[in-house]
């Protein structure tokens, strides 16, 4: 696993696997995952519901150009919440 601070508040969690983690403070709100591939996903996800302002500049800042793509999924913030604690666990 690999540790990585891309900005103020912004943090990567990148795994050996390729799944990326990305967290706004100490929030999980967007990631990747690899094994999330087909003709209709292209495995980037976010947090669809609302956030801080700051928080939101940082996911559109991680997914770029993504998160108004079809292919990238939303996700609820239990999903997310429950995500991060697993990881955390781990």
């Amino acid at each position: 696993m690999n540790l990585k601070n891309i900005g103020s508040n912004m943090t990567l969690i990148t795994t050996n696997g390729g799944a990326e983690y990305f967290f706004s403070y100490e929030t999980l709100v967007a990631g990747y995952d690899p094994s999330n591939i087909s003709e209709t996903k292209n495995g980037y996800w976010f947090v669809g519901e609302s956030y801080s302002k700051t928080t939101t500049t940082h996911i559109n800042k991680y997914l770029e150009n993504l998160k108004t793509s079809e292919k990238t999924t939303k996700v609820a913030k239990s999903d997310a919440s429950l995500s991060q604690s697993v990881l955390m666990d781990s």
